[in-house]
């Protein structure tokens, strides 16, 4: 592999994922963790006690660039009171980099900010978030803009996004701050029309903030780029940027289904272990009626599941469930009193019964029908002739056909097998349903170019301000994950990408050539910069080594071919925690492996890739 003189190699970090958990500065994914149930970071690898030695790693390899991230929550701990403390050793790693032979990149936001900002302003919503954002890089700057050479505003703004869609057949909001119980889909729209104008005004007027301390500081911005054939993406661009959508988006359902999913019941009811496409609604030990737990039960839990796209009858379902057992908050996931969203922790609505409004196709079905369908496990409490009495899950059943029809015998059982439980709830158009999601709103949302696309002044102004358009230095993006046309049937692969399980995230390297590619043809004058790209030691059946070669090859056959690409910033240096999931190989990106959870001295043990990768610098 041949580079061009002056290309940079370069390697990453991003502070909550290296840096140590300190309870005096908690950011919103530390809340986040919390508040879900997720993996805590807690020492994550010591990355601000242990930086000289990682940097003096990377300037070893031949690296020219390394990046890192301010934590906002460290620098600024209220709206009125900064952290000199915390801005002075930002400062100590910048100049460590810089004396290091290395260029100096700052994220302003890697998916973190303080929960000060969203508990008591409105976090990235607020209409004053472009204002606060711009005094952030403002101080920045001030205190050492003189050291640094690239500002990125923020981490992929393309999947902040998620902060604020959650669709039908997922379990929870992918990342912070999550929208309020109860939001419906033009709630989430409008929500969405917010970010993504603050977004664009806060990168626009933090970017006239740095370059008025540096006017020769390069800023721009990293979306995630998801690997698809040229015709994919230029369907999902070219219906994002027509007006006539964008004005839809107010009244379109981010959630909606196009196939309510007509299954032989409309729930089951019973002992099963739950899929991902269906909602989980309950879940408990079993338990005889004499309330011993059963010994042929005992490794099984007890659930409530039905299809996707269930909305009204999920709502019914959870008031039911609350009614009968005092647990609230009931929802994917098994029984539990954690909030949906950030907001619901702030005003502790955890505790109240979910909305049961009568909504929803499915449930308009079962209306005319007469009757709701239960599936239920064969000799069930009640239904077996030699139980005294009526178990939980009959009970369940009557009380929701109860708060549909104003009976609670308006049900029909359905007795199934352990084999045949799931199998009562799948059809086979539900893949109907994830071509709609991809190719509706929130798909596009999710996986256009709408930075980008904004940048060029192809997105209308209540989107994008006109002082947006142009508002960048250089063309960054972030790539890791692809499919080719005749791989589309595997589109779960990329919800699996999405959910954190990365050993079968699809690799596709070409798409990062087509990337590269795409950028140029509509920024043919400006320099292009691969702020991310890496694996973990096996994806998609390939080893890191060959993932790294494969993409490097068709980064280096670009810069053959004339397009202007001039740094390839691998992730990561180390061992980082990856945003709330365990830690094993299936989250480990680092070049240098540290035993997050074993090793309390978190010793950097370099892989086999750390020479490959200093090989490959050093011959290119």
């Amino acid at each position: 592999m041949k580079f061009p003189k002056g290309f940079m190699f370069g390697l990453a970090n991003a502070d909550h994922q290296v840096e140590s958990y300190d309870p005096r500065y908690e950011d919103v994914w530390d809340l986040w963790e919390r508040t879900q149930n997720k993996t805590l970071r807690k020492r994550a690898c010591a990355f601000q006690e242990k930086y000289p030695e990682d940097i003096r790693r990377a300037a070893e390899l031949g690296t020219k660039v390394f990046r890192f991230s301010v934590s906002w929550a460290k620098v600024q701990t209220d709206k009125d009171t900064w952290n000199e403390e915390a801005l002075n050793h930002y400062k100590k790693v910048a100049e460590c980099i810089k004396k290091s032979g290395m260029k100096v990149m700052v994220t302003l936001v890697h998916f973190t900010w303080p929960v000060w900002l969203e508990r008591d302003h409105g976090g990235l919503l607020a209409k004053d978030f472009p204002e606060r954002f711009a005094k952030y890089a403002d101080k920045l700057s001030e205190n050492f803009g003189d050291i640094v050479d690239y500002w990125i505003s923020f981490n992929e703004p393309t999947q902040l996004v998620h902060g604020y869609i959650k669709t039908w057949w997922q379990e929870y909001y992918y990342m912070p701050p999550g929208m309020p119980l109860g939001t419906n889909p033009s709630g989430q729209a409008e929500a969405v029309g917010q970010f993504i104008y603050n977004l664009f005004s806060a990168h626009a007027k933090a970017r006239v903030a740095i370059k008025n301390h540096q006017p020769a500081a390069k800023v721009g911005v990293n979306p995630l780029v998801t690997g698809f054939p040229p015709w994919i993406q230029w369907i999902l661009d070219r219906q994002l940027y027509s007006k006539t959508l964008m004005k839809a988006m107010y009244r379109f359902s981010y959630t909606r289904p196009l196939v309510v999913e007509k299954t032989s019941v409309d729930i089951v009811i019973g002992g099963m272990t739950a899929k991902r496409e269906h909602r989980l609604l309950y879940s408990q030990p079993y338990y005889d009626e004499n309330n011993e737990s059963d010994p042929d039960f005992y490794e099984e839990q007890h659930h409530v599941a039905m299809p996707a796209g269930h909305e009204g009858l999920l709502a019914i379902t959870n008031a039911t469930i609350a009614e009968l057992t005092g647990q609230f908050r009931v929802d994917a996931g098994g029984i539990s009193e954690q909030p949906l969203s950030l907001a619901d922790y702030f005003a502790s609505q955890n505790k109240n019964a979910p909305n049961s409004a009568q909504t929803g196709e499915g449930l308009k079905r079962i209306k005319r029908r007469g009757v709701i369908t239960v599936g239920i496990r064969e000799n069930a409490p009640g239904k077996c002739s030699s139980c005294a009495s009526a178990g939980i899950e009959l009970s369940i059943a009557h009380g929701i056909a109860k708060q549909i029809f104003g009976d609670p015998n308006k049900v029909e059982f359905v007795e199934l097998s352990a084999e045949a439980r799931l199998k009562a709830l799948s059809t086979k158009v539900s893949i109907l349903n994830k071509v709609w999601y991809f190719f509706g709103a929130a798909g596009l949302i999710a996986n256009a170019n709408w930075w980008y696309l904004g940048s060029q002044g192809k997105l209308p102004t209540e989107l994008c301000p006109k002082e947006a358009i142009g508002a960048h230095d250089f063309i960054g993006f972030d790539y890791y994950w692809g499919l080719p046309t005749k791989r589309l049937h595997h589109f779960s692969q990329l919800l699996d990408a999405a959910e954190g399980r990365f050993l079968t995230a699809p690799v596709w390297p070409q798409g990062l050539r087509h990337a590269l590619n795409y950028f140029h043809k509509r920024f043919p004058k400006q320099e292009i910069m691969i702020i991310e790209n890496g694996s973990v030691p096996l994806a998609d059946g390939i080893r890191r080594r060959d993932y790294l070669t494969l993409h490097m090859e068709e980064v280096a056959k670009a810069c053959k071919d004339g397009i202007p690409v001039s740094a390839y910033l691998l992730w990561s240096l180390t061992s980082n925690r990856e945003w709330g999931h365990a830690f094993d190989n299936n989250t480990d990106f680092g070049l240098y492996h540290v035993d997050l959870d074993g090793d309390p001295e978190l010793k950097r043990i370099p892989t086999s890739e750390v020479e490959f990768y200093r090989e490959v610098i050093s011959n290119s």
